[in-house]
């Protein structure tokens, strides 16, 4: 006999009804992106663990006994499928591959805990009493599937804020953006284990209370909070995924892949958010700054501040008396101004730093304590990571770093201090070209193009060459190059993009051009298409066109 009401009835449907649309949504859609496929896979697992629970209440697995051979422990699978879809969603599946063999032993446990119980009803009950059953299913099964999705609530929650530090130079917004929609998920779930544990307490403190009428608010709860997360994923889950697209983009735009090899490639693409807030910081900083002094402490203070580090140094050599020396720092050797706590000189080939300088290969050290090279500095610290730097081939310092924990440093930290290494090679480079070419602000050359660009708004045109500025100014393409690049620390087209997203800027701040489409903006101002247009405004703020207005409301209101 089956026992239906109001109650189980609308959860049944309501968890048919929802595999059903999750079902369609993958046939039909045809989903290539695993945040996606992960959070679909997720739903569908619910609903078959609310399936499951309702099918005992209902009756249907004492009337169909093969049914409990299909009874598999889906609680402690969901967390895991959970915490695989929040990776993917921050662009950590690494971590999630780490650690999920670990994650997994709940649900293998109970999954062969199972196999025995249902040998054991088809033996009737030889192997283990009815009681002791009961006591699985009842007692271990569910208090241990509570615990556990509080235990990966916590720990994903870490991976979330851990996130948001490495997004690093981004802007709040943008931030908030990356993982309201997240925390806003991981708050409701949070809210409806602490409802299931008062259900669970309820029925433990009133001995009046039986069967799992008790169960239906919690059930309903949890199958009305799915449907919402499916319906605001919908959309939500696109945009995400366009956005990784549109980074990607970037992330290939920038040429890294003439800098490094495909397997550092590889490892950079996995840290795309700390790479693009580098690029960032590199493309939007340090224009207007000419002194090398003044340049390595600013690297030091905006980039490597945001890698969460303890102490890094920048070592620059002295070629003629081959001793490297201590010329910017991040944390305690930092003092006010330009100055450092106990500066010290290195020679060449003595300690990690020199041994650096001397092989012109990046050094790695988990553990100080067994390398006899160490120099201590300020403090003793347990793990070491050196990078040289290189100007025209020639060794120019050595980006040193230490932390206190053993083991620290890893294959990302490397890969992303070669990539700091590179760019600030690059703003050397242009310093240097500077000095050499004795140009000063008032080059004359300079102060006309930068009039053609102000007066004449010639950035404006999408044709516009560096050829054709050239002739204009009456001086060669390759000259005119050097002058840009020497004093604007930029290329030419980075140069005249800087115009463009000067002007978009003020439109989209302005409240005369509210009513115009972000695209429109972007077009006038000299960009030829949407993605050229959206890929150098984030390459230049950091952010989107759309994100800037949103961000900016009237804030100028001149032009």
């Amino acid at each position: 006999m089956l026992h239906w009401n109001l109650y189980n009835t609308t959860i049944f449907i309501g968890a048919i009804g929802l595999l059903v649309l999750v079902l369609y949504r993958i046939f039909t859609k045809k989903i290539q992106d695993k945040t996606t496929r992960y959070f679909n896979w997720f739903l569908i697992i619910t609903a078959v663990a609310i399936l499951q629970y309702i099918s005992f209440d209902i009756g249907f697995t004492r009337k169909y006994r093969v049914l409990a051979l299909l009874v598999t422990p889906f609680e402690f699978l969901a967390p895991v499928i959970f915490t695989a879809f929040t990776c993917a969603y921050l662009q950590k599946e690494k971590l999630f591959k780490k650690y999920k063999y670990y994650l997994l032993i709940p649900f293998a446990a109970f999954f062969l805990i199972y196999t025995v119980v249902k040998i054991n009803v088809f033996v009737d009950y030889a192997i283990l009493s009815r009681e002791t059953v009961g006591n699985i299913r009842m007692e271990w099964n569910e208090n241990l599937a509570l615990l556990f999705t509080f235990v990966i609530g916590v720990w994903n929650y870490s991976s979330i804020k851990k996130y948001e530090k490495d997004l690093g130079k981004m802007s709040y917004d943008f931030v908030l953006r990356k993982t309201k929609w997240l925390k806003n998920m991981y708050m409701t779930l949070i809210l409806l284990s602490v409802f299931w544990l008062l259900t669970l307490l309820y029925i433990k403190t009133n001995v009046n209370v039986s069967g799992n009428d008790t169960y239906y608010p919690l059930w309903i709860a949890y199958l009305a909070c799915y449907y919402v997360f499916y319906m605001k994923s919908i959309s939500h889950l696109q945009y995400i995924q366009k956005e990784k697209v549109d980074e990607q983009t970037a992330f290939n735009l920038s040429s890294l892949d003439e800098l490094f090899e495909p397997s550092a490639l590889a490892v950079l693409q996995r840290n795309q958010s700390q790479v693009i807030a580098i690029l960032s910081y590199f493309a939007t900083s340090l224009f207007e700054i000419n002194k090398t002094k003044e340049v390595l402490w600013d690297i030091l203070e905006n980039c490597i501040s945001k890698l969460q580090l303890e102490d890094c140094v920048l070592y620059l050599l002295d070629e003629k008396k081959q001793v490297l020396h201590q010329e910017a720092a991040f944390g305690n050797k930092k003092q006010d101004g330009f100055e450092i706590h106990e500066p010290k000189e290195i020679p060449v080939g003595k300690g990690i730093v020199g041994s650096v300088a001397k092989t012109g290969n990046y050094e790695l050290i988990k553990d100080t304590r067994k390398d006899k090279r160490y120099i201590v500095d300020d403090k003793a610290r347990l793990s070491e990571l050196a990078v040289p730097i290189y100007v025209e081939g020639k060794l120019k310092g050595v980006l040193d770093a230490e932390h206190s924990q053993c083991n620290f440093f890893t294959e990302n930290h490397l890969y992303l201090f070669q990539l700091i290494a590179k760019l600030t090679e690059k703003k050397l480079l242009q310093l240097q070209l500077k000095k050499g070419l004795s140009i000063s602000d008032d080059n004359c050359y300079y102060k006309e193009v930068c009039s053609l660009m102000k007066e004449k708004k010639r950035y404006r045109n999408p044709e516009i060459k560096l050829s054709t500025l050239s002739q204009e100014i009456n001086i060669s393409a390759n000259y005119l190059s050097q002058v840009i690049n020497a004093l604007s620390g930029q290329n030419f087209s980075d140069f005249v993009n800087s115009y463009r997203i000067k002007e978009v800027k003020l439109k989209l701040s302005h409240p005369a051009f509210i009513e115009y489409p972000v695209l429109s903006i972007g077009l006038e101002a000299g960009f030829n298409s949407k993605s050229a247009f959206y890929n150098s405004f984030k390459k230049h703020t950091g952010m989107s066109p759309t994100t800037f207005r949103e961000k900016h409301p009237y804030k100028s209101q001149f032009l």
